[in-house]
Parts: structure tokens; C-alpha cells; sequence
């Protein structure tokens, strides 16, 4: 039973990391094939100070 579990939890990890791998890879598919305003807009809004398309954005709520 012991071999049993560790195998499982050797095929859970082994799955784990190919669905990682599967993301980026589509991610960064999708940021290659992306026009460049889009690409372009996602980087911007990154950034800590990142402004909506509206404006400067409004600072966050204090609680």
C-alpha cells in the first residue's frame, strides 16, 4: 500500500508540472500571436502605477 500511495503522488506531481508547462506555453503562445496594441497595454498594465483607459486610477480604498 505504501508503494501504491508514493506512486500516486509521483503521477499527481508528474501532472502537476505538465499543466504548468502547458499554461506558459499557451500563454506565451497567445502573448506571440497577440496584436501589438494589446501587447503593448498588458505590459503598461503591469507596472505599479498603471492608469485605466479612463484616466488616472483612483487610489485604493482605506479600510
Amino acid at each position: 500500500m505504501t508503494y501504491l500511495s508514493g506512486l500516486m503522488a509521483l503521477v499527481a506531481v508528474a501532472m502537476m508540472a505538465t499543466l504548468l508547462l502547458l499554461a506558459v506555453r499557451r500563454d506565451r503562445a497567445l502573448r506571440r500571436d497577440a496584436p501589438g496594441s494589446v501587447a503593448a497595454r498588458r505590459r503598461q498594465a503591469t507596472t505599479l502605477g498603471a492608469r485605466s483607459e479612463g484616466g488616472p486610477a483612483s487610489p485604493p480604498a482605506v479600510r
